[in-house]
């Protein structure tokens, strides 16, 4: 595995869209052989994992890991090598671009990438140009919109959360950025927040499938449908075993592997999210398969109703109860044994904190009882939202109970 520029991702990333099927199968095999020798000489985490796997091996042979052990052995996860592959830029300004003329006008703006993430993930300078700038999602608001009116982007990369509080500063004159493109990733987009980036910022907004562990996965295309950017990802279906499914099966677990990440290598990772993957073709025309992220078990949120019984309700519908309240920043609710509930807020205002918390914790327990559910208690927590130390991103809702 070799260093490259974004010059040279960008030819790489433009001569796969123009191979046949068998010149696709035989690069993403090269490259998936490099990343395995490349971790098993370079990762202390895998070399222990790969001791029994011989010189000549297919994909299947390759013992899957889960992400949650990764995540344990994070020390011995760090490889002792790092290799500069700007990738993720290269598969953005590649295949971003629905139209020729949002790209036109990238480069008019000057090509200025910026990417809010967090700084201990896939998302960081080593995935990107060394002209890109990173900042990180933990900034205060007031810091990253300076940065951002001083680094003026044409492309902007950011989480959804990152995203409304960015509205909210260009709606009220003190973000002054037009970026040509948004992208957002790592967490959903709700039709409504797009819909409002594109009427507070002119931009064209697009969708991802990717997080601070893995990277770029997906990308949207004309018909809304994430594409796998299968050229540097692989994403599986997989038994019990973490072998390939016959066809037809449904897959135990879906594994995925990214072969450009050399600082904390993904090679047939358990996804923490439930993915299908279609078997039909996009009426696009993008012969790279397609995906959609349904539900999984974490998303849902069970209560006990004041008649006994379970009550699950999606963690989209209960995130959202408190976004329409005005001077209220961001917001999380946290979760507890009998249905008792702990909110923390930001707020415009720390004098109008306590008249904000009453009007959540009306709005909160509306939203309880008609679904037949009361809350035992609701209370205002010490703390500001928190985000994920680790990728980031920021939930809305937190399920706290064992």
């Amino acid at each position: 595995m070799d260093e490259m520029s974004l010059k040279e991702g960008i030819s790489l990333v433009k001569r796969y869209n123009k191979m046949t099927p068998k010149e696709r199968d035989q690069i993403k095999r090269q490259r998936f052989y490099a990343m395995v020798t490349f971790a098993r000489k370079h990762n202390p985490l895998y070399a222990k994992l790969y001791q029994n796997l011989g010189v000549n091996f297919f994909m299947r042979d390759v013992p899957y890991v889960e992400r949650d052990y990764l995540i344990a052995n994070k020390k011995d996860w760090l490889s002792d090598e790092i290799i500069h592959m700007p990738v993720n830029e290269a598969i953005n300004t590649v295949r971003s671009f629905s139209y020729d003329s949002d790209y036109a006008r990238f480069l008019f703006h000057g090509s200025r990438y910026v990417i809010i993430s967090s700084t201990d993930g896939a998302l960081q300078q080593a995935a990107w140009s060394k002209s890109t700038s990173v900042l990180s999602v933990f900034l205060p608001i007031e810091e990253m919109v300076s940065r951002l009116n001083e680094l003026r982007p044409a492309f902007l990369w950011a989480y959804p959360s990152t995203l409304e509080k960015l509205l909210e500063q260009k709606r009220s004159g003190i973000l002054s950025i037009s970026p040509v493109l948004i992208i957002a990733g790592g967490e959903s987009l709700s039709d409504e927040l797009r819909a409002s980036l594109i009427d507070a910022f002119d931009s064209t907004v697009q969708a991802t499938y990717s997080s601070a562990e893995f990277g770029i996965v997906a990308s949207e295309c004309q018909m809304g449908h994430l594409h796998v950017n299968d050229d540097w990802i692989i994403i599986e279906k997989a038994d019990v075993n973490g072998k390939p499914c016959a066809e037809g099966d449904e897959p135990d677990k879906i594994l995925i592997t990214n072969m450009f990440k050399t600082d904390y290598p993904i090679i047939r990772m358990t996804l923490p999210d439930s993915v299908h993957i279609h078997d039909k073709m996009c009426p696009c025309g993008n012969p790279s398969p397609w995906i959609s992220i349904t539900s999984a078990k974490d998303d849902i949120i069970r209560f006990t109703a004041d008649n006994g019984e379970d009550v699950s309700i999606h963690i989209d519908e209960f995130s959202s109860v408190l976004k329409d309240i005005k001077g209220l920043t961001g917001y999380q609710i946290l979760i507890y044994t009998n249905n008792s509930i702990s909110v923390r807020m930001e707020v415009e205002d720390d004098s109008a904190k306590g008249i904000l918390f009453l009007q959540a914790e009306q709005i909160i327990r509306r939203f309880l009882k008609d679904k037949k559910i009361t809350a035992s208690t609701i209370t205002l927590d010490a703390d500001t939202p928190l985000r994920n130390e680790q990728s980031g991103k920021l939930k809305n809702v937190l399920d706290c109970r064992d």
